[in-house]
C-alpha cells in the first residue's frame, strides 16, 4: 500500500510540475513544434474549464465540486475494499487519484485545467491533455486488461 501512496505522490508531482514549467515559459495559446514532420506533436499552453475534449467549457464550479465528490466516494471505497481486489485495480485507483487530484488543483488554484501535450497529423488534432489526464486514460486501460483477464465479469451463456 505504501509503494501505492507513493507513486500516487510522484505522478500528482510529475503532472503539477509539467504545468508550473509551461505556464511558466510557453505563453498562453503559444504552440512549440516538437515533432515539425506532419505537425505530429506540440507543446502548447491552453486552459479547459470544462471536462474531457474541452466540452461543457465555463463550468470549472461544477467540475470542482463533481471531482471532489468523485474521489472522495471512491477514496472511501478504495479504503474499505483495498484488500479485495486485484493489485492491477489497486495501480488504476492509484493512477486515478493522481490524475484527478493534478486536475483538482488546477481547477482550484489556477481556475482552469492547464493542458500542453498536442498531438496530431497536420490539421487532425487529438484534443490537448496533461499527466493527469494521461494517468486517468492508462488507468481506465488497466480497469479493461483487468477485466478481460479475469473474464469472470464477462460471462456469456447460450439458453437454447
Amino acid at each position: 500500500m505504501k509503494k501505492l501512496m507513493i507513486l500516487t505522490c510522484v505522478l500528482f508531482a510529475a503532472d503539477q510540475l509539467s504545468k508550473y514549467i509551461i505556464v511558466s515559459l510557453v505563453p498562453y495559446g503559444a504552440i512549440i513544434k516538437v515533432i515539425p514532420f506532419f505537425n505530429f506533436f506540440n507543446i502548447t499552453n491552453v486552459h479547459n474549464t470544462g471536462a474531457a475534449f474541452s466540452i461543457l467549457q465555463g463550468n470549472n464550479l461544477a467540475f470542482t465540486i463533481l471531482i471532489v465528490v468523485v474521489l472522495s466516494a471512491a477514496g472511501l471505497w478504495f479504503y474499505f475494499n483495498a484488500n479485495k481486489i486485484t493489485l492491477l485495480q489497486k495501480y488504476a485507483f492509484c493512477l486515478i487519484f493522481a490524475g484527478g487530484l493534478g486536475n483538482l488543483t488546477d481547477r482550484i488554484f489556477r481556475g482552469a485545467v492547464v493542458d500542453f501535450l498536442d498531438f496530431g497529423i497536420n490539421s487532425l488534432r487529438w484534443p490537448a491533455f496533461n499527466v493527469a489526464d494521461s494517468c486517468i486514460c492508462i488507468a481506465a486501460g488497466l480497469i479493461v486488461i483487468d477485466i478481460l483477464k479475469t473474464n469472470n465479469n464477462l460471462q456469456i451463456t447460450n439458453n437454447k
